[in-house]
């Protein structure tokens, strides 16, 4: 979804592309009547050039940048997880401000040339007026850095993310870590997953799929999101978490029937209260690791459940999604 959104030149790169552009069209400019009318239209193409450049570009980029009222809800949430609102709304505010005032420099510097008249040494005096607009429009446009920062800061946290159909179903797998939840990533999808990394996660945001009836389906993994308690969680955790919530999906919970079951099983109760709108499906995983006890055991613990066996040599979960 944020794929296309592109990183805005720092101010020295946008400064010599606009001062460039100018002097190639100042250059191609044909003569007046007279040098004095020359100089003058010279003059003024250039103001005319860069601050047209300069409007064009940044307006182009602040229009660009998704509106989160707009977004969808998974993509709002995830939106606001990982960008300070604030404070990308302010540094648009102060982008789209500068090029409202490079239009007035333009507007006050061109009018001091058209009215300006022939006399001795006018030469020196129109340069002189350019040279006023050149430095206003050069301090306008490095007063923004921090703006242009901020910026290109959230595009790379927005072109991270991972490309899922919010309108379509998926299977989002959850447990604690080192149940084998990647393992299972692995053997359900056809694709090698995406992984990408984002401040509500520790080890990144896994998106993989799998064909049912030559339709791709997802799955999505997400570890150090869903596999602590919530008061584990910091507020940008949580907020993240509220974005799947949004989505139309079944969890998945793996269970390492090898340990820490009362654990596990503290985790799901909670994560069927957060997702009480959302399917469950239970995996008991590492079967050929565990006895036959510790199997029974965990199959007692979730016993109200849907429990599939998976393991080494099973492919339960995979034949099960596939129907």
């Amino acid at each position: 979804m944020f794929m296309n959104l592109n990183y805005l030149e720092k101010p020295d790169k946008l400064l010599d592309i606009a001062y460039a552009k100018a002097r190639k069209n100042a250059h191609g400019m044909a003569k007046q009547r007279t040098p004095f009318y020359t100089l003058k239209g010279k003059e003024i193409l250039k103001m005319d050039s860069i601050t047209d450049y300069l409007e064009e570009t940044l307006m182009s980029y602040v229009t660009s940048f998704p509106s989160i009222d707009k977004l969808p809800g998974f993509y709002r949430d995830l939106f606001v997880a990982i960008i300070d609102v604030d404070q990308i709304r302010i540094a648009l505010s102060k982008i789209s401000s500068a090029v409202k005032t490079l239009k007035k420099v333009r507007r006050e510097q061109i009018v001091k040339i058209k009215e300006f008249p022939f006399v001795r040494d006018s030469k020196n005096e129109i340069k002189g007026i350019s040279k006023v607009y050149f430095g206003r429009t050069s301090s306008i446009i490095k007063s923004l850095e921090s703006p242009i920062k901020i910026y290109n800061d959230a595009v790379k946290k927005l072109k991270e993310l991972p490309a899922i159909k919010t309108d379509e179903e998926c299977y989002i797998l959850a447990g604690l870590p080192n149940v084998g939840k990647s393992t299972i990533l692995a053997k359900i999808t056809t694709s090698k997953p995406k992984i990408a990394n984002y401040p509500f996660t520790t080890k990144g945001l896994n998106v993989g799929y799998f064909f049912k009836k030559h339709a791709p389906i997802q799955v999505i993994d997400t570890p150090g999101l869903l596999d602590r308690s919530l008061h584990e969680r910091n507020d940008i955790e949580k907020k993240a978490i509220t974005a799947f919530q949004h989505l139309k999906g079944t969890i998945i919970f793996v269970i390492d029937p090898l340990s820490q079951l009362d654990e596990q099983k503290n985790l799901f109760k909670e994560l069927k209260k957060l997702f009480s709108e959302k399917g469950f499906i239970v995996v008991i995983n590492k079967c050929d690791l565990a006895e036959k006890e510790q199997i029974k055991e965990a199959e007692k613990m979730f016993k109200d459940n849907y429990i599939i066996l998976e393991g080494k040599d099973l492919d339960n979960l995979k034949t099960e999604l596939s129907k």
